[in-house]
């Protein structure tokens, strides 16, 4: 998870372009993702990861915190969440919608108990909303922005099933004032 985090931040801070003018010495260095530290993290992330070792919550708490002083968190939450899914499973083309629903739902839930050891709340009727109260994230991020992170989790489980035109929907946030925060996933 904090591998794949910072991968994404050092990922986003790659210059797309190098001016004649400007000089890297200078510019570069204030890229978080291509500073020193972070380096060396991703560095330390890929040996633990070989260890089959999980981070602490304290961990990702800072993590989540270093993330969120970015004006780009959102969206580096939500590429996090959508590389952190399942590998596509290829299915054939006639599979009921049923099966697909049930088959997400499954994959989405054994992300979450994957990568943070258990799940991050629960699907209500029996289409694929999933609702959550007082999770991970919420004590982690009073903002609401890492919740961009469960949805792409949520995004690419279903497109991972073939699933296309998905799209996932944070429709609800504790961090907004509702009772819990809900992601619709619709397009199936």
């Amino acid at each position: 998870m904090a591998l794949v985090l910072l991968e994404t931040i050092q990922e986003k801070d790659q210059p797309r372009e190098v001016l004649k003018e400007e000089n890297t010495s200078v510019t570069i260095p204030r890229r978080l993702g291509l500073s020193q530290v972070i380096v060396d993290r991703i560095d330390v992330y890929h040996q633990e990861v070989k260890r089959n070792r999980k981070i602490t919550d304290l961990e990702f708490k800072d993590l989540v915190g270093l993330v969120n002083k970015r004006p780009d968190s959102v969206d580096i939450f939500l590429e996090c969440g959508k590389r952190l899914a399942f590998d596509p499973l290829n299915l054939p083309k006639i599979v009921s919608r049923l099966f697909i629903v049930l088959r997400a739902k499954r994959r989405i839930n054994r992300s979450f108990i994957r990568l943070f050891g258990r799940r991050i709340g629960g699907f209500s009727g029996s289409g694929l909303t999933l609702e959550s109260r007082s999770h991970l994230f919420m004590e982690m991020d009073p903002t609401g922005n890492a919740c961009a992170l469960v949805g792409g989790i949520c995004l690419e489980s279903v497109r991972g099933l073939g699933a296309t035109g998905i799209q996932v929907e944070h429709t609800a946030c504790e961090s907004a004032g509702d009772a819990f925060c809900r992601w619709d996933i619709r397009g199936m």
